[in-house]
């Protein structure tokens, strides 16, 4: 950063130079002067060492920003498997305990701290392919004959919550049902 400000100051001071040269040029009517001359050599200087050192420092500046970005996104790569790995082993779980209450045939078990009930989980996705596959080439001519320019492409997307209520769900929709349970755990007391 503290290149950063040496740059800054290194383009201020050529700015003010370009300035002062001009109003030179402008007091002596286009004439170069010895002192004209003197601003120019300043300012070649300072492009000089913008043009080498500066375009290094900040080269060095913009790489370090980029390796920590790359630093930051392998991390979260790593955290998103970690949390995929943590929520395969809670679903795993889960299985277990709603295989072990079907077995003893109870639907619900306590024991001194944790709770179980079984339950159904209903997730509804939407299956884009056929989404698209129904809707896309409609979308798009409808689009295209409303002035939809070619280079703007279309994506289509369907929300469960839209359907009307009491109405079939249309068969872009996929619904997936599987047994689980509902986890009881302890409260957590006022001093946690």
């Amino acid at each position: 950063m503290e290149h950063y400000h040496e740059i800054n100051e290194a383009l201020s001071t050529l700015a003010r130079l370009a300035d002062e040269q001009e109003n030179l040029f402008i007091e002596n009517e286009g004439e170069v002067t010895p002192e004209t001359e003197a601003l120019e050599a300043q300012k070649e200087a300072l492009k000089a060492l913008l043009s080498g050192d500066g375009i290094d420092i900040l080269g060095r500046w913009l790489k370090s920003k980029e390796d920590e970005k790359d630093t930051y996104k392998a991390e979260k790569a790593a955290i998103d498997r970690r949390l995929k790995s943590v929520q395969n082993t809670i679903d795993f779980i889960k299985a277990k305990i709603t295989e072990v209450l079907a077995m003893i045939g109870k639907e619900k078990a306590k024991g001194l701290m944790y709770a179980f009930t079984r339950s159904k989980s209903v997730t509804t996705k939407v299956d884009t392919e056929e989404l698209e596959r129904l809707y896309l080439d409609i979308a798009t001519a409808a689009a295209r004959e409303a002035g939809l320019p070619e280079y703007v492409t279309l994506k289509l997307d369907a929300k469960v919550s839209l359907v009307p209520e009491g109405d079939d769900l249309p068969d872009v929709f996929v619904v997936n049902e599987k047994d689980t349970v509902r986890f009881t755990k302890p409260r957590k007391t006022k001093e946690d």
